[in-house]
C-alpha cells in the first residue's frame, strides 16, 4: 500500500456527516428527476476512506437490511473501525485495509458509493484510482457522493493553507504538534499585521477559527502533500469520463438556484438549460467553498410526478421540530426566503407530528383540488428550506410525558455512549426509523447516558461528579463557570432541558425506548 503523500502519523478525528445517509442521497436523486436504488429488500454501501468509521457505523445501524464496507489505508483508523463494528454487533458491516488500487477482487459491485474528506486531499494517482473504482464498482443506476474543497470560495485562503504547511516542515514532532507550531506562526503573523491579513479581512477572521480546531483535523485537513481545491466543471468532467452523470447536490437547498442566488442575477439562471453551466455560475454567485456533489451511473428518468409518487414512494416527511409558524423564513447563507400560504398551512397541519409518505400527502382529504405537481414542489421547498424533513420510516408523535425507565434500542448507540459521553465532541446515534444518524452534544450523551444506566433518582448530581471528574469546563455566555453552586445549577437546568426536549425526540426516533 502506498500513502502517496497523504498523513497517516495521526489518526482522523471522528465525526458523522448526515449528507452520507443513502436516505439523504436517494432524496436529492428523486428530486432532480432521477430513480435512485430501491433498499427495502437489501442495498450495498461502499465508503472509501473511511477514517474512524462513524459514518459507516452508525449508518450501518441504522440500516440493518444494508451491507456496508469501509475502506482504509490508515491501520490505525480500520482497527478502531472494527472494534465499533464489533462493539455494535454490526454484523451488517466490514472494513478493509487497502488503498484505491489494491481492493479486493471479489469486492463486486454497489448501490451506494461515498467518500468524504479523500477526493481534494489525495494525490492524481489516487484520484485515477477513485474514478476507476467508480466506473468498476458503482451498479448501473447506484449513486455515488463525494465531497471536494470548491472554486472559488478557497481562492482568498489557499494562502493559508500553503504558510501552514511550509512552517510546519520547518518544525520538529509529530504532524499534530507541527500543525500547532503552524497555527502559532499564523497568529503571529496575523495580529503583527502581515499585509495580506490586512487586504484580506475574512482570511484574518479564519485564523480564529483554525485556533480553535482539533490540531488533528488540522493536519489532515491541510498537511497533505497533495491537496487541491476543484471548480465544479473539472470534478464533473472526470467523473462524466467514467460514464457518470451529475445528479444532485447536498445540502438539499443547493439544488434549487433561487435559494442560492440573489434575485439581481437570477434571470441568468432562467435561461441557461445546461445544469454543469448553472452549477458552475451558482458557485461563483454563492462563493462555493465545499460541495457534497451526486453522480449516477446508467441513470434511470423519472417522467413525472406520477413517476415519483410510482417510484420512490418509501421515503417519508414531516416537520423538522414542534412550534413552527408561518410565515417560516430561512437564511441560506445568500439568500433570506419565506415561505407562507394556504398550501403550506395544510402541508404544516397534515405533517406535524407524524410523517407521510408523498402519495399520502398528495391524497389527503386536506389538499383535495391542489395539483399533485404543486404539492410535491411545495413539499420539496419547504425541505429545502428546513421547514420538512426526510425519514426512511413511518414516525409517530413524541410522547408528551416520560415517567418509566428509559433503555437504548439498539447495541451500537449503547457501545457508542458508554465510550464517548463527554468526550469533548458530539456524538450520533443511529435510527432505523429516520435512517440516518442524529447528534447529541457530548453533555446531553452523558445526561442520556446517566439516565439509561441509572435512572432520574440524582441524575443531576451524577452528571455533575462526571464533569468534575473529566476535567470539563461549563461556560456561560462565553465565560468559564467556577462557582460551584452555580454549576450545580447550571447542570441541573441541562438535565431537566434534556428531559422535556431531547429525550422525547430521541423516544419518536426510535432510539430510546420509554
Amino acid at each position: 500500500m502506498t500513502a502517496a503523500g497523504y498523513v497517516t502519523d495521526v489518526a482522523y478525528v471522528p465525526g458523522f456527516y448526515p449528507q452520507m445517509s443513502p436516505v439523504a442521497m436517494r432524496y436529492v436523486a428523486a428530486l432532480n428527476g432521477i430513480i435512485p436504488p430501491q433498499t427495502a429488500d437489501g442495498f450495498r454501501f461502499l465508503e472509501l476512506g473511511c477514517g474512524l468509521g462513524r459514518c459507516l457505523t452508525t449508518l450501518a445501524a441504522a440500516h440493518p437490511r444494508g451491507e456496508f464496507v469501509g475502506v482504509d489505508l490508515n491501520p490505525d483508523h480500520t482497527a478502531a473501525v472494527a472494534r465499533d463494528i464489533a462493539a455494535g454487533e454490526l454484523g451488517n458491516a466490514r472494513v478493509i485495509t487497502a488503498d484505491f488500487g489494491h481492493l479486493p477482487d471479489d469486492l463486486g459491485v454497489f448501490d451506494f458509493i461515498a467518500l468524504h474528506g479523500v477526493y481534494s486531499w489525495v494525490a492524481p494517482s489516487v484520484r485515477d484510482e477513485i474514478l476507476a473504482t467508480a466506473r468498476a464498482r458503482l451498479a448501473p443506476g447506484g449513486l455515488l457522493l463525494v465531497s471536494y474543497n470548491a472554486m472559488p470560495g478557497w481562492a482568498h485562503l489557499q494562502p493559508i493553507r500553503g504558510i501552514l504547511r511550509q512552517y510546519a516542515a520547518l518544525r520538529t514532532g509529530d504532524s499534530a504538534q507541527r500543525v500547532r507550531d503552524a497555527v502559532a506562526y499564523l497568529v503571529f503573523m496575523r495580529d503583527k499585521h502581515a499585509k495580506y491579513f490586512e487586504d484580506n479581512p475574512r482570511a484574518a477572521a479564519y485564523v480564529d477559527a483554525l485556533v480553535q480546531q482539533d490540531p488533528r483535523y488540522l493536519v489532515h485537513e491541510y498537511m497533505n502533500e497533495h491537496w487541491t481545491s476543484f471548480y465544479f466543471a473539472e470534478v464533473a468532467g472526470a467523473f462524466g469520463q467514467e460514464g457518470l452523470s451529475f445528479v444532485g447536490s447536498l445540502p438539499v437547498f443547493t439544488n434549487f438556484w433561487d435559494l442560492c442566488v440573489r434575485p439581481e442575477f437570477q434571470e441568468l439562471f432562467r435561461t441557461t438549460t445546461n445544469r454543469l453551466v448553472t452549477e458552475a455560475h451558482k458557485d461563483f454567485c454563492a462563493n462555493t467553498a465545499f460541495r457534497w456533489d451526486i453522480y449516477s451511473k446508467s441513470p434511470r428518468m423519472l417522467k413525472d410526478v406520477n413517476d415519483r409518487l410510482r417510484e420512490v414512494d418509501d421515503l417519508h416527511f414531516r416537520v423538522t421540530r414542534a412550534g413552527i409558524t408561518l410565515p417560516y423564513q430561512a437564511n441560506l447563507g445568500v439568500v433570506t426566503s419565506t415561505v407562507q400560504g394556504p398550501l403550506y398551512q395544510a402541508l404544516l397541519e397534515l405533517l406535524t407530528g407524524r410523517s407521510l409518505r408523498l402519495s399520502e400527502i398528495v391524497a389527503a382529504e386536506t389538499l383535495r383540488g391542489t395539483p399533485p405537481a404543486d404539492i410535491v414542489r411545495a413539499v420539496d421547498a419547504g425541505v429545502a428550506m428546513g421547514l420538512f424533513d426526510i425519514t426512511a420510516g413511518q414516525m409517530g408523535e413524541a410522547p408528551a410525558t416520560l415517567s418509566a425507565p428509559v433503555t437504548i434500542a439498539h447495541p451500537f448507540n449503547k457501545a457508542v455512549l458508554a465510550a464517548d459521553s463527554l468526550g469533548g465532541r458530539s456524538l450520533a446515534l443511529a435510527s432505523t426509523l429516520s435512517g440516518t444518524g442524529h447528534s447529541l452534544g457530548d453533555l446531553d450523551a452523558a445526561i442520556l447516558h446517566e439516565l439509561v444506566e441509572r435512572g432520574r433518582d440524582g441524575l443531576a448530581s451524577r452528571v455533575a461528579a462526571r464533569l468534575e471528574a473529566s476535567g470539563r469546563t461549563l461556560q456561560q455566555n462565553g465565560q468559564p463557570v467556577s462557582d460551584a453552586s452555580q454549576r450545580s445549577r447550571l447542570v441541573e437546568e441541562a438535565c431537566q432541558s434534556f428531559i422535556d426536549t431531547s429525550l422525547p425526540e430521541l423516544v419518536r426516533l426510535g432510539i430510546v425506548i420509554a
